[in-house]
């Protein structure tokens, strides 16, 4: 029994090691029954008297029947039980592991495990306590004095005679405790099925055919604000392939494992899955649309744009012909020898006369690697004085690629045919497409958004971890936690009390297991944010990293924000287990924060479009937007510095069709829809940059030569 018992106990490791644990539907009264029916007369001999035998033990069957039916799933979806073990010196026990095995891999998983504090308080088990990190499970030995009565009764044992007995037992990780006592099992493991459920409504009714045709429709314009959920529906079709992949055996133990977790898991329950479940159960598309449109504004639904039908389709083909437009529509990368020189950036050096502005492309340059601390307190100017004033007396300017500049990454785009008729607001074939359309993200920003982290608070700490510098996974399956510390009255918010009761304050990320994540194609982070400064204490918030479980913790990376400004920090080393790494102190006082950094601010160098960030690069040449160039005036303004060798690397759109001019309005819907599906691929020359909109705040670290050499922090939107 001990050695039988080892063995079950090093699996159990492993079990826990894989994330989740599970409970089949065999029940734990089935899992003992089968237990005792396994041994034979002579591997489960009489014991005391008729009635006993030397395996049925109380102890044993309370055990057996509460924790017998405990799985886990490995990475290939399989049924991983506690009895895959092959007993050696207690050979009794050879054929109950095979038999327990078997029967338990054969019932599908029913619900997650979960203990909770509570009741193992009240289990005739070891006494345990909120802060322990092992929970003992089962009793692992008694021992018994026969008295007179009992000797005579027995006639198999003496009088005074003490034995010790063994009995089933396992270290459960306190992880898998939940320590609060404002939520029952019942009410956890409730929190875990529906999800599940959900999940599998929707990989069970949506079929991949729907999902494709929603992405479609929101693309075309014909589902209102649709753009706003447009991510949901894509990233439920890679987990519908995989699912329509798998053999019938393991589609339930995938549902468990990816739901767990998964933002998206209720998605079958939400306004886009509905829409998709209707479409799937073969409702009309029309009348799907006018659903979804009522739904999101019951007003101004009639506004939306119709799905469009192959003959409005030839209609809008035949019009854009007719109008002369169809050579407009292909399109490339916009190279330098496109574009005219008194076409690209102009200065207004104060004299009221337009200047054309050095192309730079002999200068020689030297990269150099810097961290951003050593920016502070360097000169800073808008973007109207360094154009006005600094600009024009320059001879190269080189800018500093910061990791968070990635969703500034733009790229010019041109028509094939040099004189075509001009399809967009302005009087030249020349577009542009950020990466991602968007401007300033933020790797780990982002990562939390997708995870529905709140990122618009007045005061936000992240942690993101379990990848290298590339982005790419790096085997570290260890628990990091985010923490606050508020200041004094406030609390201490962590996995274990999640939301602050007197700031407001709040852990909306929480992830034990970076692997099933990794596994899903998700960033691994956790996220505290304040949602508001009114209620918020005076005095310091400190932030930090604990290690709560893991061996082979490889560092993190994190940010704190507040006021419009993000400071980035990077720990690459090994956390030890409940080690604790302070990032920084942020103090409110009068409404202002002010930062006190405890890691020294770093952010590991990484590729964007094949140049590495945290360097200074050339900037070949310096434009507006083509919606300002020449006499042009139309929408906002935009400042481009296109890099030396930065380069696009994945397919970007070649226009976007609240570009185009007011001739093309009748066939926006089919130009939307074309525009999303006709990507120009990367090629090797290209004109591709940093862009910044002027009415967006930003900043970007310039160093120039010339008159003066310089470092300015160039600042915009201000």
């Amino acid at each position: 029994m001990k050695q039988f018992n080892e063995l079950i106990q090093a699996q159990f490791l492993q079990l826990c090691a894989m994330g989740r644990l599970y409970r089949v539907e065999l029940t734990g009264r089935d899992v003992w029954d089968l237990y005792l029916k396994s041994f034979t007369k002579d591997t489960n001999p009489k014991f005391r008297d008729p009635e006993s035998s030397t395996k049925n033990c109380n102890h044993c069957n309370n055990f057996i029947r509460r924790y017998g039916n405990i799985v886990a799933v490995d990475k290939n979806f399989n049924i991983i039980t506690l009895f895959d073990v092959i007993p050696v010196v207690d050979s009794d026990y050879t054929a109950t592991a095979a038999m327990l095995s078997a029967h338990i891999r054969e019932s599908p998983i029913k619900d997650i495990f979960i203990e909770t504090l509570d009741s193992l308080m009240g289990l005739p088990y070891e006494k345990v306590k909120k802060n322990q990190e092992i929970f003992r499970l089962g009793t692992a030995q008694n021992f018994k004095e026969y008295t007179v009565l009992e000797a005579e009764k027995y006639g198999v044992v003496k009088a005074g005679e003490i034995k010790t007995f063994d009995h089933f037992h396992l270290d459960l990780p306190a992880k898998y405790v939940y320590t609060a006592s404002n939520k029952s099992i019942d009410q956890l493991i409730g929190e875990a099925r529906d999800p599940r459920n959900l999940f599998k409504k929707a990989m069970e009714i949506i079929s991949m055919d729907t999902l494709v045709l929603v992405r479609d429709l929101i693309n075309q314009g014909s589902l209102l604000n649709g753009e706003t959920h447009k991510f949901k529906v894509e990233a439920m079709i890679p987990f519908k392939k995989e699912y329509d992949a798998l053999s019938a055996d393991k589609r339930e133990n995938w549902l468990w494992v990816k739901a767990d977790g998964f933002n998206l898991a209720r998605f079958a329950n939400e306004l886009i899955g509905v829409f998709c479940i209707k479409l799937s159960e073969g409702e009309e598309l029309n009348k799907a649309c006018q659903f979804w449109n009522k739904a999101i504004d019951p007003v101004n639904y009639m506004k939306a744009v119709a799905p469009i039908t192959e003959a409005q389709k030839a209609k809008d083909v035949k019009i854009i012909t007719d109008l002369g437009y169809l050579d407009s529509f292909n399109r490339k990368l916009a190279v330098l020898e496109d574009i005219k020189v008194n076409e690209i950036l102009h200065s207004n050096v104060g004299d009221g006369k337009i200047a054309a502005v050095s192309m730079f492309d002999s200068v020689k340059t030297i990269s150099t690697r810097h961290k951003r601390n050593e920016f502070k307190g360097i000169e800073e100017v808008s973007i109207d004085k360094f154009m006005k004033d600094i600009l024009p007396g320059v001879t190269s300017v080189e800018v500093f690629l910061e990791n968070r500049l990635e969703g500034n990454s733009v790229t010019l785009t041109t028509s094939i045919v040099p004189e075509v008729k001009h399809m967009f607001g302005w009087d030249n074939p020349f577009s542009w497409t950020y990466k991602g359309n968007l401007a300033g993200k933020s790797q780990i920003k982002e990562a939390v958004k997708s995870h529905g982290g709140k990122v618009d608070g007045v005061l936000r700490f992240s942690i993101m971890w379990a990848e290298d510098v590339l982005g790419k996974a790096n085997g570290d399956n260890s628990d990091l936690d985010a923490w606050c510390l508020e200041p004094v009255g406030g609390e201490k918010i962590y996995y274990g009390h999640a939301r602050s009761t007197k700031t407001s304050g709040s852990l909306d990320v929480d992830i034990q297991t970076p692997s099933s994540y990794i596994n899903k194609g998700m960033r691994v982070v956790e996220n505290i944010t304040y949602p508001s400064i009114n209620k918020m204490i005076d005095g310091k918030y400190t932030f930090l990293v604990h290690q709560y479980y893991g061996s082979n913790s490889q560092g993190f990376t994190a940010e704190i924000e507040f006021g419009g400004e993000v400071f980035s920090y990077a720990f690459p080393t090994n956390i030890p287990q409940k080690g604790k790494v302070v990032v920084a102190e942020v103090t409110l006082k009068d409404g202002e924060f002010t930062i006190s950094h405890k890691l020294s601010e770093a952010t590991a160098s990484r590729d964007i479009y094949g140049l590495p960030t945290e360097y200074f690069h050339k900037v070949n040449l310096m434009c507006l937007s083509p919606n300002h160039w020449g006499a042009n005036k139309v929408g906002n303004k935009h400042y481009f510095f296109m890099l030396d060798k930065y380069k696009v690397d994945s397919p970007i759109r070649s226009f976007h069709s609240e570009n185009l001019n007011a001739e093309l309005t009748e066939t926006r819907k089919t130009l939307e829809r074309f525009g999303a599906v006709n990507m120009l691929e990367p090629a090797d020359k290209q004109l591709s940059g940093i862009g910044f909109n002027a009415t967006v705040k930003d900043s970007l670290i310039v160093k120039l030569a010339g008159s003066h050499k310089r470092t300015v922090r160039v600042n915009f939107g201000v």
